[in-house]
């Protein structure tokens, strides 16, 4: 990951549709802990600024503190995993909605908004899906999915991620700019406009959104992986098919520099295209920062006040979404975990469900943008 003075907006990679056709207020002590730290309350947050956000599981719903937090903190929560394809059609034609149910059901009771991740992906396919070897029926299969969960969920999510994690990690090693996925190997790069024109027929009123990660650091690898952002819209609005916004998960690496500037420019082009911006996943990333509790959290207010600064210089996010919102339940520990064996602290609260410095810090700037 080096560092390239190349704009985003003036690399040109190949296109990828071009082998295809076009187209609870109600827990005192977070509350209190919350008030000692400096963030705003709630309540407050949600009359005016960004709003702010977090991915909820339902596996861990029974915790009462972890469900208490999110009543708390939370103006929009996200199922994390529970409308992804396999939870939801583990077997065609056999929906399972219980689980989303129950998270959209505690946040429409709390007041708070909704969002949906996700409707294309290339991980969790159920078995059924990629036995599928026709491609028109493949379509058909991804068509009809779409449509079953985009009604049922309809009025009840402000936006979708249509397509998740699209582009090559490393487009220049892959010589495409696309991720060799079931759906690339399948249908070919058409499954983006198709996917995006069965959500708008499906939930018109739900913003549509276009979800990546890695586009907000310094070097040519992210600057190839913002243009490759920046041409698929373009390409879906040449074809005249909605795409709202763009969404940057935000996996931030602690010892990884934020590219300010590029970001800030590939903010600004997409609000010259008319496409917003959000923040989907939000998390600090930090196994390779020595040191205990305060440094690991001194690095992550760094590198997340960095990523803040460059979002707000191009255009103001949407929402801000953390992946999660206690270090108690967090992915980063299983995948990337300290070589010092140190706990990772990758969320704004910690395991005992106190916040951070840095959560202070990002709810006082999304409470003032």
């Amino acid at each position: 990951m080096t560092n390239d003075e190349s704009s985003a907006s003036r690399a040109a990679p190949r296109s990828p549709f071009h082998t295809g056709p076009s187209l609870t207020r109600r827990s005192l002590l977070a509350g209190a802990a919350a008030l000692a730290a400096g963030i705003p309350a709630a309540a407050s947050a949600r009359a005016s600024g960004i709003p702010f956000g977090a991915a909820i599981q339902n596996e861990y719903f029974d915790d009462l503190g972890y469900r208490q937090l999110f009543t708390s903190e939370c103006d929009l929560v996200m199922p994390m995993n529970e409308l992804k394809f396999a939870l939801v059609q583990p077997e065609r034609g056999q929906f399972d909605f219980s689980r989303a149910d129950r998270l959209l059901a505690f946040a429409q009771a709390n007041g708070q908004s909704a969002r949906g991740t996700t409707f294309v992906w290339w991980s969790t396919n159920p078995p059924w899906l990629e036995a599928i070897e026709d491609p028109v029926d493949l379509e058909r299969a991804l068509v009809e999915h779409i449509e079953r969960v985009a009604d049922h969920c309809k009025g009840r999510l402000t936006s979708w991620d249509v397509v998740n994690e699209v582009i090559a990690h490393d487009p220049q090693e892959h010589r495409g700019p696309l991720r060799d996925t079931f759906w690339l190997r399948h249908l070919g790069p058409r499954h983006i406009p198709v996917a995006f024109q069965a959500a708008a027929r499906a939930d018109p009123a739900a913003r549509l959104v276009l979800n990546d990660y890695d586009l907000e650091f310094r070097g040519p690898r992210f600057d190839q992986r913002r243009a490759i952002v920046l041409s698929i819209v373009r390409q879906l609005q040449k074809a005249d098919i909605r795409i709202d916004a763009v969404g940057i998960q935000g996996h931030l690496y602690a010892h990884q520099e934020i590219d300010v500037e590029a970001l800030a420019r590939f903010g600004a082009d997409l609000k010259a295209l008319g496409v917003g911006l959000l923040v989907t996943e939000l998390d600090v990333i930090d196994f390779q920062v020595r040191g205990g509790p305060a440094e690991i959290d001194a690095a992550a207010a760094k590198v997340v006040g960095d990523f803040l600064d460059g979002l707000m210089g191009g255009q103001r996010p949407e929402t801000v979404i953390t992946w999660g919102l206690t270090d108690r339940y967090n992915w980063v520990e299983d995948v990337m975990p300290r070589g010092d064996g140190a706990p990772c602290r990758p969320l704004p609260f910690d395991a005992d469900l106190q916040p951070k410095e840095w959560y202070g810090m990002l709810r006082r700037r999304l409470s003032q943008a």
